[in-house]
């Protein structure tokens, strides 16, 4: 049995607008990703050829799905039937990263697994068709098979380098609060109007200074955004709560990420982020340090 180990690292949101309600039933949103050093881990066993099957198991995330319906399973069969290859994989799945929270948990690991399955298999795909399959799987898949920092456009799944000029120091935590992305999606179309234009989207021009700040290695956190925040914290008590205590415990900026409800708190020092996780997690609440991770 030959066996490979792929990190599945979180990410964050440092900017993300919502323009359009596209006709394919998707958004159309801009948005920098960054990735972090909270992750999933995920081996991947070659247990036999012949039949093509796969077999996931769970460490943590006890609700989640074990068949088809997990992402990571589906990552798996996907690329052995466009590879046409008959195996039986096992997947073992430690679970980390807060499910339902806006930091992409499970498309990390649908990208660690087609990371993983191409080391496994000696590379038959190329980064271009691996990103291809990522963008079957879902929308934030791609940019979780590349990491790094990157500006995401169309659904998501159009993906621009930025430099790997960021060193954050961040606390990610999250109060047992959980929001799925379609609700999320829907509670911003209620708000806009389904972005029909009768109701403006006030972002200004943050995007355009925050991607020069991140290029310059300097992160401007007043053009920090996110436009589910209006949508999804006022049903979300617990992330509102700890958006405040980030900020008593010293963050420089707080913010959701993704369609939430998980909040980040970015700190002057690593050793200030953990004694703000600490002080959370002492409060009874989920929370990580967490730092860049260059790709």
């Amino acid at each position: 049995m030959r066996s490979v180990k792929e990190f599945a690292n979180a990410k964050i949101n440092l900017y993300l607008s919502v323009s359009s309600k596209r006709e394919d039933g998707f958004h159309g949103i801009d948005t920098v990703m960054h990735t972090v050093s909270l992750c999933d881990e995920v081996t991947i066993t070659l247990a036999g050829t012949g039949k093509r099957t796969v077999r996931l198991s769970l460490d943590g995330g006890k609700w989640l799905p074990t068949d088809g319906k997990n992402i990571a399973y589906a990552a798996a069969m996907l690329f052995m039937e466009r590879a046409e290859l008959n195996a039986e994989i096992h997947i073992r799945l430690v679970k980390r990263i807060p499910v339902a929270a806006g930091l992409a948990g499970g498309s990390a690991d649908a990208a660690a697994v087609l990371r993983g399955m191409n080391r496994l298999f000696n590379r038959p795909f190329t980064e271009r068709v691996l990103l291809g399959l990522a963008a079957e799987l879902g929308s934030d898949v791609p940019y979780c098979l590349l990491g790094g920092t990157a500006l995401c456009t169309g659904r998501g799944e159009k993906i621009t380098r930025l430099p790997d000029s960021l060193s954050l120091n961040t606390v990610i935590a999250v109060a047992g609060e959980y929001v799925s992305t379609p609700a999320a999606y829907s509670a911003l179309d209620a708000l806009y109007s389904d972005f029909d234009g009768s109701v403006p989207v006030n972002c200004g021009n943050s995007l355009d200074e925050l991607l020069a700040s991140v290029k310059s290695g300097s992160l401007k956190v007043s053009r920090l955004y996110n436009i589910f925040e209006a949508a999804v914290l006022p049903t979300c008590p617990g992330a509102a709560m700890i958006k405040d205590r980030l900020s008593a415990l010293g963050a420089r900026y707080v913010m959701m990420s993704g369609s939430g409800p998980s909040v980040f708190g970015i700190f002057d020092t690593a050793a200030s982020a953990e004694a703000a996780a600490k002080a959370l997690a002492g409060e009874g609440i989920t929370a990580h340090a967490a730092y860049s991770v260059k790709k």
